[in-house]
């Protein structure tokens, strides 16, 4: 059985792809303030950074989406915490398993029946992780659950690539560090590329940019790390991730 894409845009597949590494921790973050989304250009779209797993019966993710801002000549960084989760009925149809919950907040069912937090009004920078608690009230097959994922997040440093996407001349998406990831998601837009391990580059080539529209967008370096169980017959996967993204212009 294979997992379907979750059909949520958040802030946030395998291809060739050229990489380096590098495991430094990177530098604290300053204090977070909001941020506006970008608006893309009518051809492009924010790509979804959180994988599917082959085999998985549901997928849970607790995200940290990161974005940085120059002010005044300083880096400011925000930090905005979500969740995400899907249900699977066998094949590749969502279902409704009641009420989910992330760290104590509840998840809104989605018309397709996934799962999502989006931050509002009364906390802006949506859920903090000192931790990452599920809940799962259970139906359509499956248990409720209640677990605390122990995996941590892994680090991604700011993308240091050009503000600007040729899409003549290919682009390389690129950060100084990532650490404590199983896999390494590389967005342009809605295109992207997954590399095993602290992959710390990628780059895409012109051809594979040329569907882009000219105008705005985002990349995303989005690191992740799971793991899973299998409860009364269903193969749950955990996955935590941290995304850093950055405003870019296609041209």
């Amino acid at each position: 059985m294979k997992a379907k894409k979750l059909l949520v845009v958040l802030f946030i597949g395998a291809a060739l792809f050229s990489c380096k590494k590098d495991e430094d921790t990177p530098a604290p973050a300053a204090t977070p303030t909001t941020t506006p989304t970008p608006t893309p250009a009518p051809g492009n779209t924010t790509g979804n950074a959180q994988p599917s797993f082959v085999g998985a019966d549901a997928s849970l993710w607790a995200v940290n989406s990161i974005s940085n801002t120059s002010v005044a000549g300083q880096t400011i960084t925000t930090t905005i915490g979500t969740g995400v989760g899907i249900f699977l009925d066998g094949s590749s149809n969502f279902v409704d398993v009641g009420a989910l919950q992330l760290n104590g907040n509840a998840l809104t069912l989605n018309p397709n029946n996934s799962y999502v937090f989006v931050p509002g009004t009364t906390m802006p920078l949506g859920i903090t992780f000192n931790s990452v608690d599920w809940s799962v009230a259970g139906g359509n097959g499956f248990p409720a659950i209640t677990k605390n994922v122990t995996i941590g997040f892994p680090t991604v440093s700011e993308i240091t690539s050009s503000a600007n996407v040729t899409k003549a001349n290919g682009y390389t998406l690129s950060v100084n560090n990532v650490s404590g990831a199983d896999s390494v998601l590389f967005l342009v837009g809605g295109i992207n590329k997954t590399i095993p391990g602290n992959a710390t580059s990628c780059t895409f080539s012109s051809n594979e940019l040329s569907g882009l529209d000219d105008g705005a967008t985002v990349v995303q370096v989005a690191a992740y790390i799971s793991t899973n169980e299998t409860l009364s017959g269903k193969v749950i996967y955990y996955g935590n991730e941290t995304v850093q993204t950055k405003t870019t212009t296609v041209e």
